[in-house]
């Protein structure tokens, strides 16, 4: 049995399918295993989702996610630099639902990143400066090193 309400705790099924949405941002392939099983899981409870999508929001949050374009915003930067952290500060200041954001920061995690997402392996800081790599649909726009910058291409 599948709880299907998401009451004070979401239901197991509803974390579950955003977290595999997610977790499918990290891999070059839109199509990858993760975002099928959370396709899966949100088809199972689509009765419920029909007839009473109030009591199911946050798989109405997964499906609203899985419709969506990926996006992605990579901060390439070592994690303590003022610079790095006023980049994220800048991304935090803005409602961007469905968007993933990364931090490359040249540290042994980042190695399971490049891994799964070759992409990630180019972007870096520039002439030592961090940078902000804004991805839509596994395309990247040129990279920014002011959050004036980044600003701007969060809101467009």
């Amino acid at each position: 049995m599948k709880d299907d309400n998401d009451g004070a705790e979401p239901a197991a099924s509803s974390v579950a399918a955003l977290n595999l949405l997610r977790l499918s941002q990290f891999h070059d392939d839109p199509a990858a295993a993760g975002a099928e099983r959370a396709r899966k899981t949100i088809d199972a409870f689509t009765t419920t989702l029909s007839h009473f999508p109030s009591s199911m929001p946050l798989m109405l949050v997964a499906l609203d996610y899985s419709l969506s374009e990926p996006r992605q915003i990579v901060i390439a930067g070592k994690k303590d630099a003022p610079e790095t952290k006023a980049l994220v500060q800048e991304v935090h200041r803005h409602f961007l639902p469905n968007t993933v954001l990364f931090l490359a920061d040249g540290a042994k995690g980042q190695q399971y990143l490049v891994e799964k997402n070759e992409a990630t392996r180019s972007m870096s800081s520039i002439d030592g400066t961090p940078a902000a790599y804004v991805c839509e649909n596994f395309t990247c726009k040129a990279p920014v090193t002011a959050p004036k910058q980044l600003a701007e291409l969060l809101n467009l």
